[in-house]
């Protein structure tokens, strides 16, 4: 704010030292006085702005050669660029350097403006006073007035009887009054005796305040944030800005919670140099609820780590680490993750890769902890990964192209039980053969080897049943794609598009791996998987794209469909009819995917999985959002999941709702139910009424939760939040609802729920 304040006053000052100098350039040239009528001048340059001319009109002009006094009177005007002055009268002091604008004073420098009753500048000592004036930084919006404003030295100004606001009217909403403010550029500002106003009515007293009158970050206190809630009670934030380096800063947040706990979070920032940076943030919790009944107070610890860093060669490290100390913290201090999404675990990885144009050598180390378990050692972790990767390249004087990688895997685990532990070598090696027959039909066979070494064994309780040491060299995969584009242009204005393209891809694809080995070999993950198969794929994919303008296109829509038949597996399913004898399928899940967008206002999207066999939809979902040019919003989202044995895993509706009653006022509205156990996990109301310069929220939410085990729906939490925003000066807390956030990662949060 101040930093603003600044750059008017030296607007200010810009604009009067060149009405003195334009004066000296006017006077010097007439060098005689002249009476009555309009007197114009144009001067081909300044020592202020370069080559730019100086235009200068006014009714009377004059100059004393004895005193060195140059005079012009009645609607005195000066112009250089788009720096413009008005005055009824200047007075310029050759000797002193003292220039006296006086009557209705109007500077504009760009988009900024000064008004005042009279100005008095010392263009030598590049000091001046300005009395009944206001400044107003249009670009900003910011007014700044003061019965005297005056600028001591070259980086010193003193403000008396001011005011500041960034509200329009001859009666601002809200000002801010003091009867002395002090400023040093690059310094700091002070206020002695200051008041809030709301419209004229003094709301509260500001005995004194300081505050960085410098254009760079500062440290200093930033917006508090307050609610009140039934489980944490009034719940209060002051977050402290710290500004360690100009390239490592802090922040340190205080909290209070008075029905339960105090906390303090600590986020540091650094980026030294391009090619490094991160960021990490801890935070620790004294909650004298958290636990047994018995012993409910607890010390409870937060803390992640993200690191990005660039060595030469091309190499690069990136990192994140996670750590919490109880593993039920984010059932209630999730502050920092979505509420109504249960953190079921946490990952820590530390990644160190270099890549060219043809390889990737990738080393990683990671830990999952897994929350939903007492004791995170029974987790198999996989650690370390080593990772070498030949890109898709074409074989050099044949019309092949070939790709593989090499991957080392170890899997251990502190508690032995029911696991395969041990180390794996997997390589992959795909050669591949791109055909196109003619103009429409394409072909791509390959072939891949897949090679495996293992060197585990099977653990129950504690010792090992079962030892392998082998490595596995009859494993390949035969895959063919067979599929044509087939696209038509239709020209002309349609719906609103220049053109519209139409393109339909039918595809087929087979894959086949031989019949697998009797051997029993370890299972660490999926890609040990390797049953024997024989898939037959056939999809449809199709598109509309419309032509905006030159260069902008727009996905209207698309709908992709795709169905496998598998010779050699079955899968089993409950027969519906409650027969003994269960139904056996080669036919796999029919999966398609919808999306339409016609106009940017208008979004939907849809995705389902089919079981053909029992004529029952496995799961789907459905994402609706509309939007008008107002701003009104509307968003709907429906999901539905079932296991294979028709048990529903998740069926939930997520509806968000924001409507503008007027320019100045929204309602919104955002509700997340679960017809699984019928009830509201999240609800929230609220009201945001934003005239032009300040803007007020009222909001209130409920979020409900379902123990995992008893399935009984907990103690509701009840939280009211308010906030008062004064544009200009910050604020605590912002809504908003755009589009990005209506398609963004919210919009798939609702695949975790529960």
């Amino acid at each position: 704010m101040i930093p603003r304040r600044v750059q008017i006053l030296n607007l200010f000052r810009l604009g009067a030292i060149l009405a003195g100098a334009l004066i000296v350039f006017a006077a010097s040239s007439s060098a005689v006085a002249q009476e009555k009528g309009t007197t114009e001048t144009t001067i081909p340059g300044s020592i202020l702005s370069g080559n730019s001319p100086v235009q200068m009109s006014a009714e009377r002009l004059s100059y004393n050669h004895q005193t060195g006094v140059y005079t012009a009177r009645g609607n005195v005007t000066l112009g250089q660029g788009s720096i413009r002055l008005r005055a009824d009268s200047i007075v310029f002091e050759a000797k002193t350097g003292e220039l006296t604008a006086s009557g209705g004073v109007i500077v504009r420098a760009g988009t900024h403006v000064v008004e005042a009753e009279k100005v008095a500048i010392n263009l030598k000592e590049a000091t001046g006073v300005l009395f009944n004036g206001k400044l107003l930084m249009t670009r900003q919006h910011i007014y700044l007035e003061g019965k005297k404003i005056e600028k001591k030295g070259s980086s010193e100004y003193s403000v008396q009887e001011g005011s500041f606001t960034t509200c329009d009217g001859p009666t601002p909403d809200w000002k801010i009054t003091g009867r002395d403010l002090d400023v040093t550029v690059e310094g700091y500002g002070t206020l002695k005796h200051g008041f809030f106003h709301i419209k004229d009515i003094p709301v509260f007293y500001l005995p004194w305040l300081i505050y960085p009158a410098k254009r760079e970050r500062q440290t200093g206190l930033l917006m508090p944030s307050t609610s009140t809630s039934t489980m944490r009670g009034l719940d209060v934030r002051l977050p402290l800005f710290i500004n360690i380096s100009p390239s490592v800063d802090a922040t340190v947040s205080p909290r209070y919670c008075s029905n339960r706990a105090v906390q303090c979070g600590l986020e540091l920032r650094y980026n030294p140099t391009e090619d490094l940076k991160g960021r990490f943030y801890g935070e620790y919790t004294y909650d004298r609820q958290f636990g047994p009944p018995n012993d409910p107070e607890k010390n409870l610890f937060y803390a992640t780590w993200r690191h990005d860093q660039d060595f030469s060669g091309a190499a690069r490290l990136k990192t994140n680490l996670q750590w919490v100390s109880d593993r039920n913290y984010f059932d209630v201090w999730g502050g920092r993750f979505d509420k109504r999404l249960r953190v079921r675990y946490m990952e820590s990885n530390a990644i160190l890769y270099r890549q060219s144009t043809n390889f990737l050598f990738q080393g990683e180390a990671r830990y999952f902890d897994n929350l939903d378990l007492a004791d995170n050692a029974k987790t198999v972790q996989n650690t370390p990964t080593l990772t070498a990767t030949l890109f898709n390249r074409q074989v050099p004087y044949t019309p092949f192209y070939v790709n593989s990688s090499v991957t080392y895997n170890y899997f251990h685990a502190p508690i032995m039980n029911e696991a395969w532990l041990g180390a794996r070598v997997q390589w992959d090696t795909r050669l591949s053969l791109p055909v196109s027959l003619g103009q429409y039909l394409k072909f791509d066979p390959s072939i891949t080897y897949l090679g495996r070494g293992y060197a585990a064994d099977f653990y129950e309780r504690g010792k090992s049943v079962s030892s392998v040491n082998s490595v596995r060299t009859d494993l390949y995969q035969v895959r063919t794609d067979a599929f044509t584009d087939i696209n038509k242009v239709y020209g002309g204005p349609s719906l609103g598009f220049q053109k519209i393209k139409h393109s339909v891809r039918p595809r087929v694809a087979w894959t086949y791996r031989p019949v697998r080995s009797r051997q029993k070999y370890p299972y660490f993950d999926e890609t040990d998987r390797m049953d024997e198969v024989s898939l037959l794929t056939a999809e449809m994919r199709q598109s509309l794209v419309g032509r905006i303008a030159p260069g902008q296109y727009l996905d209207i829509a698309s709908f992709n469909i795709s169905q496998g038949y598998d010779f050699f597996n079955t899968r089993t399913a409950e027969d519906p009819l409650g027969e003994r004898s269960p139904l056996k399928s080669h036919w796999t899940y029919t999966q398609a995917e919808l999306s339409i967008k016609p106009h940017s206002l208008f979004d939907l999207r849809a995705q389902a999985e089919y079981d053909p066999v029992m004529n029952r939809a496995r799961s789907y979902s459905i994402n609706l959002g509309v939007m008008d040019h107002r701003g009104d919003t509307f968003q709907v989202l429906h999901q539905f999941a079932e296991d294979d044995f028709r048990e529903e895993l998740n069926r939930q509706t997520n509806l968000n709702l924001q409507v503008k009653v007027s320019s100045a006022l929204d309602l919104f509205l955002e509700n997340q139910y679960t017809h699984q156990f019928n009830f509201a996990y999240f609800t929230s109301v609220g009201i945001n009424y934003h005239p032009q310069c300040w803007s007020v929220l009222l909001k209130y939410s409920e979020s409900r939760e379902q123990d995992p085990l008893t399935q009984k729906i907990r103690d509701v939490d009840q939280t009211v939040f308010v906030t008062l925003s004064l544009y200009g000066l910050g604020q605590v807390y912002r809504f908003t609802r755009d589009w990005s956030d209506m398609f963004g990662p919210s919009a798939d949060l609702g695949a975790n729920f529960f």
